[in-house]
C-alpha cells in the first residue's frame, strides 16, 4: 500500500471492520480488576484495586470509554510496543541490503512511533475469568505501516490477587532475518511527590527529536534514580537496567514492577504537569535500528531468524 494512505485512515478501516471480540473485557483475581480493549490495539484499559471501603484504587490511568483516532491514543492505560519502541528516525532505517520506509507517526513526523501493534485490532486466543490471550498478525502485504517482515506477536494478561502479569512476545514468519524490539507502555496513576525509584547503568543521550545519541556510562550514587513525581516535563532513555522499579504513593500504595530480559532499557517520562508517569520496560534505546547500522553498540536491537522468537514479562505488584 502506498504512503499516499494515511496510518490513520488505514488503521480506522481495520479496527471498523475487525469481528475478533467483544470490545471491553473483564478481568478479576481476589481484590484486583482489569479491563482489556482486543480490538483498541490489545491494550489493557484500566487496572485497579478494589477496597473494602467500597471504593478503587487505580493503578493505571483508565482509558475513556469514548472512541478515539487510533494514531492519536488516550494517555492512559498500557498498550504493546512491537515490533519497535519510541522513534525512528525520519521513519526509515537500512536493515543490510534492506532500505525500510515506514509511515511517519502524525504526533512525531517525520519520525516513526512506537511501532503500530497498538493501532491494530488484536484477535483472542483464550479467556478465563482471570486471563486473556491476545493474538496480532502481521501480513506486509495489507498493512499501511511500512514493515516488510511478516511476524505474529502475543500477549497473555493474568490477574492475581497482588498484582498482573504481563508476558509479551514476537515470533518472525518472515523468510529472512529481520530486527526486532518489543515492551509495553504503561501510564501509571500519581501525584506530586510520590517517590520513584530504579536503578540503571547508563543514560542515552537524546536529540531534539527524542532519537538516541550516545550511551554515556553512569557510575557511583548517578546509578540510582530516587526522587519525588514532578511536573516538569521529563523524558530519559535508561539502558542497563537491573529490571525493578518501585512507585510510593503517598496514599500508601506501593507500585512494584519487575521485568526479565530483553527488557533491560527503561524509558522514563513525565509529561509537562506531571498528569502522569510512564515508566516502560523496553528492550532497546529510541532510534536503535539506525543506531546500529551506523556502528552504535549496546543499543538493544535484536535480530530473528525466521521461526525465532522473542519474549520478555512485567510484572505489576501492588501492596
Amino acid at each position: 500500500m502506498g504512503r499516499n494512505v494515511t496510518m490513520a485512515d488505514a488503521t480506522t478501516a481495520q479496527l471498523r471492520s475487525a469481528q475478533a471480540s467483544p470490545s471491553v473485557l473483564a478481568l478479576a483475581a481476589g481484590p484486583m480488576r482489569a479491563t482489556v480493549r482486543p480490538l483498541d490495539g490489545g491494550r489493557i484499559a484500566s487496572f485497579w484495586r478494589e477496597e473494602p471501603s467500597g471504593h478503587r484504587t487505580d493503578l493505571l490511568v483508565p482509558m475513556p470509554e469514548a472512541a478515539y483516532d487510533p494514531a492519536i491514543w488516550p494517555k492512559a492505560g498500557s498498550y504493546p510496543l512491537v515490533p519497535y519502541s519510541n522513534r525512528i528516525r525520519d521513519a526509515a532505517f537500512r536493515f543490510g541490503e534492506t532500505r525500510v520506509e515506514l509511515a511517519p507517526h502524525p504526533a512525531a513526523a517525520p519520525h516513526a512511533l512506537h511501532g503500530f501493534s497498538q493501532m491494530r485490532p488484536w484477535t483472542v486466543a483464550r479467556q478465563a475469568a482471570a486471563q486473556i490471550e491476545m493474538r496480532y498478525r502481521h501480513d506486509p502485504q495489507n498493512d499501511p505501516s511500512g514493515w516488510p517482515w511478516a511476524f505474529e506477536a502475543v500477549q497473555l494478561i493474568t490477574l492475581g490477587p497482588s498484582g498482573l502479569t504481563h508476558e509479551i512476545g514476537v515470533e518472525s514468519r518472515a523468510d529472512s532475518a529481520m530486527p526486532m524490539g518489543l515492551g509495553v507502555h504503561p501510564y501509571f496513576a500519581v501525584s506530586q511527590g510520590d517517590r520513584i525509584r530504579f536503578t540503571a547503568d547508563a543514560l542515552w543521550e537524546a536529540d531534539a527529536d527524542g532519537c538516541g545519541k550516545q550511551r554515556l556510562r553512569l557510575s557511583g550514587s548517578a546509578r540510582q534514580y530516587d526522587s519525588g513525581h514532578g511536573e516538569k516535563d521529563i523524558t530519559s532513555y535508561y539502558a542497563g537496567w537491573d529490571g525493578n522499579a518501585w512507585i510510593q504513593r503517598h496514599d500508601g500504595t506501593q507500585i512494584a514492577i519487575q521485568t526479565s530480559a530483553p527488557l533491560d532499557h527503561l524509558v522514563f517520562h513525565v509529561p509537562a504537569g506531571g498528569r502522569y508517569l510512564c515508566l516502560e520496560p523496553v528492550s532497546h534505546v529510541a532510534d536503535a535500528f539506525n543506531l546500529a547500522a551506523a556502528g552504535q553498540p549496546e543499543t538493544g536491537m535484536r535480530v530473528l531468524n525466521p521461526g525465532e522468537a522473542l519474549r520478555a514479562t512485567v510484572r505489576i505488584g501492588v501492596a
